[in-house]
């Protein structure tokens, strides 16, 4: 059965808690990556993702208007409307704080040498999209989704090769 150390990443691209928010979401925009372990000394704090950033943009004004006809079960619904300045505006705001605000707290990290079907049970379970990969306490590697699915593609690829059992 295939580990975790064997599609883990490592090296992985951290983020102090200390960094601003702006900074931390350049650097996952420059690597190409959606989220990343937050980590001081080795130890992993949190994970700092894209969907932290958009949970913590705020808008001052919200207009609502009424839709009709009406899709919601009581009769009458309304919609927020944020324009794109408000969301720039609101960014900017955010993009000053650090990290550490922001960031998923609760952590989940798994082992190197649990399976990766451990590993997906853990993910789908917690919804979550990568497992910080912990040797004691330190940071060793990351396991992401799509590191699985290449993962279980090299399996599926190696078993179906001419003398394998």
């Amino acid at each position: 059965m295939v580990t975790v150390r064997e599609v883990m990443s490592s090296p992985v691209m951290s983020l102090s808690p200390d960094a601003l928010v702006k900074d931390a979401a350049a650097k996952l925009a420059e690597s190409n990556v959606s989220g990343a372990p937050v980590v001081s000394e080795g130890v992993v704090l949190g994970i700092f993702s894209e969907v932290d950033v958009l949970k913590s943009i705020k808008t001052t004004k919200k207009d609502m208007r009424l839709i009709f006809p009406s899709i919601s079960t009581l009769g009458i619904a309304f919609q927020e409307e944020v324009t794109q300045r408000e969301i720039i505006d609101a960014y900017e705001e955010i993009g000053n704080m650090q990290v550490k605000d922001i960031m998923s707290k609760d952590v989940f990290t798994v082992a190197p040498d649990i399976t990766i079907n451990e590993a997906i049970m853990k993910m789908v379970q917690n919804r979550i999209n990568r497992l910080p990969v912990v040797q004691g306490r330190n940071l060793v590697g990351i396991v992401t989704r799509g590191d699985i699915i290449r993962g279980l593609a090299r399996e599926q690829a190696s078993n179906n090769k001419p003398g394998t059992a």
